[in-house]
Formats: C-alpha cells, structure tokens, sequence
C-alpha cells in the first residue's frame, strides 16, 4: 500500500497572519516614537524658548543703574565674554531647577552686543525722546513762531552746512562783534566755571564720533529740524541740562546746556560763546529796526551794539527781551543744532556726571542697549540625541 502526504495550508496562514501583526504593530511603534521624538522637540524648543528668555532679562536687570536713575537712559555693559558668561550662568541654573522629563543640555551659547553699541547716537535718541516732558508739543509750536516774534525769521532755511566760523566773518559788521567780544570780557566771568582735562574731552561720545567744537551756531546753516521728534529731544536736554541760570552741585560743568551747544572744554569758553550767539541774534533784530527807523545805517549800528549788549547782559541777569527769555533763545540755538551732534555732548554731559560725580565706572563706549543670544542644546533621550539652535534677540 503507497503511502501519499495531505498537504495543510493551516500553518503557513497562521505564520502570514503572525508577520502581518508584527509588521502593524512595528508601524504603530514606529509611529508612537515619533510622536515621542516629537512631543519630547516641542517641549524642549518650550522649556529652551523660556529660559533663555528668562536668562536675556537675567543679564538685562544687571543695567548701569546710575544712568537709569539719574536719566532714564537704559544700558548695559557691551563686553560679550561677559554676557556670554552671564547668560551661561542664568540658562544653567534655570535648567538644574527645572524637574522636567525633557532635559535640554546646553552646548554651545553665544552672546553679542555688537549690532546694539550705545554709541548709536539714533538709538540713543529713541530713549531720550520717550523721556520727554509731556509739554514738549505746546513748547514746540512756540517754537515754530519764535523766529517770527523775536524778529529772526529770516535765520530758517539755511544750507546744510555747519560752520564753526566767528560771526565776524560772515558778515559786515566785524567791528560790532569785535566789540561785543572786548566788552563781554570786561563782565568778569571770562575765567570763572569748571573744565574738563584735556584727555578725558578726547575721550568722550562726542569727540570719538568726530563732532567738533564750535565757536558759533549763527552761521550754522539755518534751523535744521523743527519736528516734534527734534522739539522733545531738545525739551528733554533743557529738563536735565544745568545752564549759566540754572546751576547744579550734582553736574560736573555748571553750563552743561552750553556745552551741548558748542562743545569746549570750560564753562567760561561755553559761556562766551553763547554770549557771542546771543549778541549776533538780538544785534541783526536791532539793527533792523533801527535802520526801518532812521533810515541811517552807521549810526543805527553803533546804537544796535549798546542795545544788543544790554539785551544778551539781560538775558543771562534772567530778564525778558521782546517778551522772551533765556530759555526760549536757548531752544532756538539747539534748533540750529544738527541733532546727532547734541545728542552726542548730551552723551558726554551724562557720562561725565556719572563717572565723575556719582563715582560709578560708566563709559557709553564700553556699553550697549541690549545683545543678542544664540544658544545650542542637545536633547538626551531614549532614542538619541537631538540638536537644536536658537537665536534670541
């Protein structure tokens, strides 16, 4: 009797159905893990985003608290060793404390301050002007009319260029000035203020961004901005500025607006050239008026010179002249002014104060107005590892 085998096809469905779950549940494993990997990515960019937020207002409350407190002007130190050190120290200790599941390492962090100096004059005037004393707008539109009230319309619209010539030179009427200079020096005043040693000028915001002195503001070239942003940096240099009427013991310079206007080294040349300023704009109102009067130019000159010497004397007395003060000439010299170049002595005015008066290592030059932060983690998990970068500004 022959034998013969039945074949069973029972055993190899069941194997079939074995693999085709294995490969279902492979797919749903893989699918699980991915979604892991990525849950754990989100929760690590979550936890990364907020510590090194919270590590960028870390290192950001450590500002110059002298220049804050006494101007307002937020800034801190602009050395990136330092920064970068800083923001270490506050990502770190952030992370230790933190009892996550996910833990980013950090493992390469990066801080700058380059692309924010606090040197950058624009900047600088971005805080100066959220400053501002709230009448700023009203004091500006007085402005606008000031030329006009005060007879001096026609110095609005000049060229661009900034002279620092004496007003001798610019006009015909040398002898008058040449006399205004001999009597302003008989006043007493010629060698009397504060200085700043030679070294130290040199080395302030306004001189290390190439802004010279001046010797006068009447052949600057004209207003140069009467905007609103212009009219409130210039109301926020009047608020803080000490000047020849309004003297303070915590300044540096007792004529700090002056220094603002041209820029030397002593209250006394400070003093003498806003004398000169002053002169030049009541002497061109007088002489007008008084040849509109008489119709004789020499003798009206001469008598405009003894009445532009007792107007600029009554001016810096803190009398009125054609119903104006010493404060609206002022505003209108520091509309002569280009506004970078007040910016940067009201830099030195703050500077000075703060080295020399409060006695607290500040230098704008060494600072800055924020940084950026680039910082590197490695995720550690299960599966492996996981780079991710991220910049913070």
């Amino acid at each position: 009797m022959s034998g013969f085998a039945v074949y069973s096809g029972k055993s190899s469905k069941g194997g079939f159905t074995t693999v085709y779950l294995l490969m279902i549940l492979g797919s749903l494993v893989m699918a699980v893990v991915m979604v892991i990997n990525a849950a754990c990515g989100l929760a690590a960019r979550s936890i990364v985003d907020n510590v090194c937020a919270l590590a960028g207002r870390s290192v950001l409350s450590e500002y110059q608290k002298e220049l804050y407190g006494r101007y307002g002007i937020f800034a801190v130190r602009g050395d990136d060793a330092l920064l970068s050190r800083l923001s270490e120290f506050y990502i770190t200790g952030s992370l230790v404390s933190l009892k996550a599941l996910v833990q980013p390492i950090p493992v390469k962090l990066n801080a700058t301050a380059e692309a924010h100096p606090a040197l950058d004059v624009s900047e600088f005037g971005r805080q100066v002007r959220r400053l501002a004393p709230g009448t700023a707008l009203t004091k500006g539109k007085i402005l606008e009319f000031l030329l006009e009230k005060a007879g001096l319309s026609g110095i609005q619209g000049g060229s661009d260029q900034d002279g620092d010539a004496s007003p001798s030179s610019g006009n015909g009427s040398g002898d008058a000035f040449s006399e205004a200079e001999k009597s302003f020096g008989k006043d007493g005043d010629s060698k009397k203020g504060k200085s700043i040693k030679g070294a130290v000028h040199k080395s302030l915001p306004s001189r290390l961004l190439g802004y010279p002195r001046r010797v006068s503001l009447v052949l600057s070239g004209g207003i140069k901005d009467i905007s609103f942003a212009a009219i409130a940096e210039d109301e926020y240099i009047l608020a803080v500025c000490s000047n020849t009427l309004r003297k303070k013991d915590s300044s540096y310079m007792d004529c700090e607006l002056e220094y603002v206007l041209y820029g030397n080294p002593t209250d006394a040349a400070n003093r003498k050239a806003l004398k000169m300023s002053l002169f030049a704009l009541r002497f061109a109102v007088n002489e007008v008026r008084l040849v509109s009067e008489t119709g004789e130019l020499i003798a009206s000159s001469a008598a405009a010179v003894a009445m532009s010497l007792n107007d600029v004397r009554t001016l810096l007395a803190g009398g009125t002249v054609d119903k104006l003060g010493l404060d609206m000439y002022l505003r209108l010299l520091l509309a002569l002014l280009p506004r970078n170049e007040k910016l940067a002595r009201l830099m030195d005015i703050m500077e000075l104060n703060i080295r020399y008066v409060d006695g607290a290592y500040f230098s704008f030059r060494n600072y800055a107005y924020g940084f950026d932060l680039s910082a590197e983690f490695v995720l550690k998990k299960r599966f492996g590892d996981v780079s991710q970068t991220h910049i913070y500004h």
